[in-house]
């Protein structure tokens, strides 16, 4: 009996490597870049880090030639203006929390500054706002906008008119 549950145990332990082998997460191309989905580490401010030293968050970030692409602008905290946390700033990624849900920064007159939001370590928008209260940029990562490479980008004037809308910077290969 305990030859059956020991084979089973090797098997089942024995697929998961196999699986994590085959991930095709945190790969580097040919020229020895940054290519692909990578695990990106934040700090309490999420501001994104070099490394996991001194993160306490995580998300998800695509790369070319090492370059990051879900880049969301100026928006993160500070101690001027912290991070106001969704209520299910739960899911884990080791030791790290990812992110999921909306993630706040306000103004000192209370209107929101920023709002970043995220589904299981994914970006899907961020928003920026002017300190009144009217929305000045907006980046939006989904297929529709060209995801994981482009994103859409939208600009607006104080008075509400738009100034740009289109999509983000893509690197060119080889630059």
């Amino acid at each position: 009996m305990s030859r059956y549950v020991l084979l089973t145990l090797f098997v089942i332990f024995s697929s998961e490597y196999t699986f994590s082998q085959a991930d095709t997460l945190n790969q580097l191309d040919s020229d020895e870049k940054k290519t692909g989905w990578w695990i990106t580490y934040l700090d309490e401010n999420l501001e994104v880090l070099k490394d996991s030293i001194g993160a306490t968050h995580c998300m998800y970030n695509y790369y070319w030639q090492n370059i990051y692409l879900y880049r969301y602008g100026e928006g993160y905290g500070s101690k001027k203006n912290p991070i106001h946390f969704p209520e299910n700033d739960t899911s884990r990624l080791g030791n790290y929390v990812l992110l999921d849900g909306k993630y706040m920064t306000k103004y000192k007159n209370g209107n929101v500054r920023s709002v970043l939001s995220a589904s299981k370590g994914i970006l899907i928008e961020f928003k920026k706002y002017y300190p009144k209260g009217q929305l000045k940029f907006e980046i939006l990562y989904s297929e529709e906008c060209g995801a994981p490479k482009q994103h859409c980008l939208r600009e607006y004037n104080k008075d509400g008119s738009m100034k740009y809308d289109g999509h983000t910077w893509l690197p060119k290969k080889g630059k």
